[in-house]
């Protein structure tokens, strides 16, 4: 494996922990987006590390993890600016995916997906903003929470969009994600769903396999699976990707245009080409879009609740796609994709991805999707499925 395509050269190389809690024995790396006091964070770009200061404060985040008796092994490799979702970065390499060697691992958390799937760490915090964790730890076949939008802590870290970004975790068993997760919210809620719905709008062909294991699987341990009447969920489908790039690509204008302007040509072509489309975005056109998020994130919670609180969905339209895909396929996967991720991030809920074994396709899975606040209730719920074990 390519070192310098996982962990950053510009460290920390290692911190230890500052205190025993329920994460002593356990290690952990992180994303290129979160601070760490006399260090400079480089967000995949090496022209953004050559002109950024030293941070002068660490994420409270990584304080808690350390506090609770983690020790942290290194900073890893994120896409550029965290502005993918493939898991590639043409400065640094691509991190080899564990799962499937010959295919891209998945963004923009790809290194750290890839050191928990290969088992170098117990744990890894990435962030979510358009699927950069749930699409990593479906193509490298681990467990990935997307928290609930604002659930746990960005202060001192890269901000790309701040409607939709979250802290998020990875790890290859549950039981770790969970204590993980627990330590740093201090939540210890013990419920589980005795129901959970399906969302017919993704029940095609391509979907079904894994739905069907899903629900055999949940019915073998009491879990009732009901269909859920989703019309208004199938009307909104075609529009989720553009509305949700529209109000991402604004806030990463109004946010990193003075940067960007002048360093552009440091970025990868179709990175750059984003941001080229992300400036044509108008005032007027930001406002519209956040009236019809708040229509659709109201219209969601409410199917959410009618269906017991929590639906089941493929987290990826399919298994990773090949090294060697051109880019314009890669592009439109990319909006078939975003049409998926983008339901949690627009509606501001938490997502869990369970990985499937054994699975023809290739790493994939489902997910466990909840309304806000919810996250025990996903993991409790999952583990009732896999206990221990690496996947469903």
């Amino acid at each position: 494996m390519n070192n310098d395509a996982v962990f950053c050269a510009q460290g920390p190389k290692e911190l230890l922990p500052t205190g025993l809690g329920t994460l002593t024995g356990l290690n952990f790396v992180f994303k290129d987006l979160f601070d760490v006091q006399g260090y400079v964070t480089g967000a995949g770009n090496p022209q953004w590390l050559k002109t950024h200061d030293k941070a002068q404060k660490t994420s409270p985040l990584i304080e808690q993890l350390l506090n609770q008796g983690a020790e942290c092994i290194g900073r890893v490799q994120t896409d550029e600016l965290a502005y993918s979702l493939n898991g590639q970065n043409i400065h640094y390499g691509t991190p080899v995916n564990p799962k499937a060697p010959d295919c891209i691992p998945g963004g923009s958390s790809s290194g750290s997906a890839v050191t928990v799937a290969k088992g170098d760490a117990d744990f890894a915090i990435g962030t979510d903003t358009g699927g950069s964790v749930r699409v990593p730890a479906s193509y490298c076949g681990i467990f990935g929470l997307r928290p609930t939008l604002g659930k746990i802590s960005l202060d001192a870290a890269f901000e790309l969009s701040k409607s939709f970004d979250t802290a998020g975790l990875f790890a290859r068993r549950l039981p770790i994600l969970k204590r993980v997760y627990q330590a740093i919210t201090s939540e210890n809620a013990n419920t589980s769903a005795s129901k959970v719905g399906i969302l017919s709008v993704f029940c095609s062909k391509q979907h079904l396999q894994r739905l069907n294991r899903f629900s055999l699987s949940a019915q073998e341990h009491g879990i009732d699976v009901t269909m859920v009447d989703d019309t208004s969920l199938t009307e909104w489908m075609p529009k989720l990707s553009e509305l949700f790039r529209t109000i991402q690509g604004y806030e990463i204008i109004a946010q990193h245009d003075a940067w960007l302007s002048q360093h552009l040509d440091s970025l990868d072509p179709a990175i750059a080409e984003r941001v080229e489309w992300a400036r044509t975005i108008t005032p007027q056109q930001y406002e519209a879009s956040q009236t019809k998020q708040a229509v659709f994130r109201d219209q969601f919670i409410q199917l959410l609740q009618s269906a017991g609180g929590i639906v089941v969905l493929p987290t990826t339209p399919a298994g990773p796609p090949k090294l060697i895909t051109p880019p314009a396929e890669l592009a439109v996967y990319r909006s078939e994709l975003m049409g998926m991720t983008a339901i949690a991030g627009l509606a501001g809920c938490p997502q869990l991805h369970i990985p499937m074994l054994n699975f023809g396709l290739g790493p994939c899975g489902i997910s466990l999707l909840g309304v806000p606040g919810s996250e025990l209730n996903l993991i409790n719920t999952a583990l009732t499925l896999v206990g221990d074990g690496e996947g469903l």
